[in-house]
């Protein structure tokens, strides 16, 4: 959507912009409360002279006198008196609305009630039936008026061009959509009908729009009310719902949106202009429930705290949170500068890169390393540092080998060294029976944060996640794009399959890992059911109202078919917390690496005989290989 608007030249200092004049009607603003009280307040009243009129006429001969008069010049008179004072007559109220017809209803009550005074206080001996009938009659005829001018004004407001949409849910929620959908004549949106799983609701029907079967029946309803997408309108909806419709309509070029999300329902009715496509994370298929991190507030606030790769994905989004923590100190250590100029732009509003706090270093360098640590004397550290493309690794082996592995204990030698606390490992299920360059670098890193756990006694740690969702270099954005240039998507194989994580959440995990996590342990987010990419791949075509070819390229080098959690050195879950499991797995030795230079034969060696042993059982001593 285009969101570019053309520049409005602002009005010359000379003259003051003034604000355009509202519409008037006998020298009275339109809507004003006093042309309410003439034009809802007269006509009224010569619907209560009607009614009187109408009761004399079947009233008998020797009722009729001028007391009955009398009492009909009361009575629209306490009408006129009594709506003005209740807000009847002041405009306050949609009309013909149930909080309007209350207060028409309360009116009559109490004009009712004035006219019976009168009448007996003046002797006047006005029959009661009379009077009761004449008041109702009146009361019938306005609330018919108004309901007749209710639906003159929708029928009239009722947009006449916009896209036909069936509202998925047709609660409360649903509701209050389809009738700022039908008020606007000018939206983009037209219900043509519903769908709800709510037996109850079979043959309900809301404004003219009424319900045409259950979810399942999503992809019958749009082809034949012929509307070009769904609208998901439910307070509290699952990702299995949004992952259902995605499915059903993925051989459709309907699209399908939602209200904002469930708290802003619940605090406020949806606006129409505040549908948005759904997200990604909407069909991951499990809820996106980020650890609680009131222990992590503990530990970081008022503490001193280094990340490293900090203007990554992982590592910015660290940084953001980190902060809301209340830390003393939170210095961000990258290599590139370009990220660092974003990641403080997003965190201040402002980029100049003068702050002591941003830190342009690499940690292949461990004398670059020492100066860090001895200048701003870090107690935590979140190393999130590394290269991860998995295809370029496979062609660079060297390069995984000097940031993932030497660039890691670089890291690891200066926190022992400077005594740090905490030092919190970010890694990858690729380490997890590691197949790739990547995975074996990473499940290296592992075991040379275990390995400093066993021989130090400190709080070294591990954190595993799957594919992030939106991180740079992901598969998501790939294919978002690849959707919008019409095709074709490129997925490696039908069936293969990943775990996937939100930013936010590994981003918690992260800070979980270091609050609870123990000396050696490596801790695993329980991501719930591994997704299919294909599947991702048509849900996303069904998001966004497109159907693309997808071509299969076959997997690389070093790709699984299926991710795996656990390595098979991990045969047993030491701790559980919510969803996260601990697991002590193998510590290998930094002392026995090969050189950053070593040539790939001796790192290739050097890692195959790692993973032999890792494949052994499990021990907590260090592994030299």
């Amino acid at each position: 959507m285009n969101t570019h608007r053309k520049a409005v030249p602002p009005p010359a200092p000379t003259e003051r912009a003034r604000p355009p004049l509202r519409p008037t009607f006998l020298g009275l603003k339109r809507n004003s409360p006093a042309l309410s009280l003439i034009v809802l307040g007269g006509l009224d009243a010569l619907l209560g002279l009607a009614s009187w009129a109408a009761v004399a006429l079947v009233a008998p001969a020797e009722n009729l006198d001028s007391g009955l008069f009398i009492l009909m010049l009361v009575a629209i008179g306490a009408q006129l008196l009594v709506g003005t004072a209740t807000g009847l007559y002041l405009r306050r109220l949609m009309i013909g609305s149930t909080s309007e017809f209350r207060l028409q209803a309360l009116t009559a009550l109490l004009t009712l009630a004035v006219v019976l005074v009168v009448n007996a206080a003046a002797g006047i001996g006005g029959e009661f039936s009379t009077i009761l009938g004449a008041l109702m009659l009146s009361l019938l005829l306005a609330t018919t008026l108004r309901h007749l001018t209710r639906l003159y004004l929708d029928h009239r407001r009722r947009p006449r061009v916009g896209m036909p949409v069936v509202v998925v849910g047709a609660g409360l929620v649903g509701m209050n959509l389809v009738e700022q959908m039908l008020r606007d004549p000018r939206g983009a949106y037209i219900p043509v009908a519903f769908v709800d799983d709510d037996p109850a609701k079979r043959r309900f029907s809301f404004r003219g729009v009424r319900v045409h079967g259950t979810v399942d029946h999503i992809a019958q309803t749009i082809q034949s009310t012929g509307a070009e997408g769904a609208v998901v309108a439910i307070g509290h909806t699952v990702p299995e719902l949004y992952s259902a419709l995605a499915e059903q309509l993925s051989e459709t070029r309907a699209w399908i949106r939602t209200v904002p999300s469930a708290a802003e329902i619940l605090n406020d009715t949806p606006e129409v202009s505040s549908l948005r496509e759904i997200d990604v994370t909407d069909l991951i298929g499990r809820p996106v429930a980020p650890p609680e991190l009131t222990a992590a507030r503990e530990l970081l606030r008022g503490r001193r705290i280094l990340v490293t790769g900090a203007g990554g994905s992982i590592g910015s989004e660290l940084c953001r949170q980190i902060k809301a923590l209340e830390p003393e100190l939170l210095v961000m250590l990258d290599r590139d500068e370009t990220a660092l100029h974003e990641l403080q732009l997003s965190m201040t509003g402002r980029a100049l890169l003068d702050s002591p706090d941003l830190v342009l270093a690499d940690i292949r360098d461990p004398k670059a390393l020492e100066a860090i640590f001895e200048h701003h004397r870090p107690e935590i550290v979140f190393h999130a540092a590394a290269l991860k493309h998995l295809p370029l690794l496979q062609s660079h082996p060297q390069e995984a080998w000097k940031t993932n592995v030497h660039g890691t204990q670089n890291v690891i030698d200066a926190a022992i060294r400077h005594q740090v606390t905490t030092f919190v490992n970010v890694s990858t299920d690729k380490a997890a029976d590691p197949t790739s360059t990547l995975g074996t670098s990473k499940r290296i890193a592992e075991g040379l944060a275990a390995s400093a756990a066993a021989r130090t006694g400190m709080k070294f740690v591990s954190v595993r996640f799957g594919n992030v969702i939106g991180s740079r270099g992901s598969a998501i954005p790939a294919f978002a794009e690849q959707i919008r240039r019409g095709g074709p998507v490129t997925v490696t194989h039908p069936d293969v399959t990943r775990y996937f994580m939100t930013i936010p959440e590994a981003c918690a995990l992260v800070l979980f890992a270091g609050s609870v996590g123990q000396p050696g342990e490596t801790l695993v987010l329980d991501m719930g059911r591994p997704v299919k990419i294909a599947d991702i791949a048509q849900r996303m075509m069904a998001l966004m109202g497109m159907v693309c070819e997808i071509t299969y390229t076959g997997l690389r080098p070093g790709e699984k078919l299926h991710e795996v959690l656990f390595t098979p050195d991990e045969n047993e879950v030491v701790d559980q917390h919510d969803r996260v499991f601990h697991v002590v797995n193998s510590g290998i030795d930094p002392f026995t690496l090969p050189p950053p230079e070593a040539p790939c034969e001796s790192i290739d060696a050097f890692l195959e005989q790692a993973l032999e042993l890792a494949a052994a059982p499990t021990s907590q001593e260090v592994i030299r290989p």
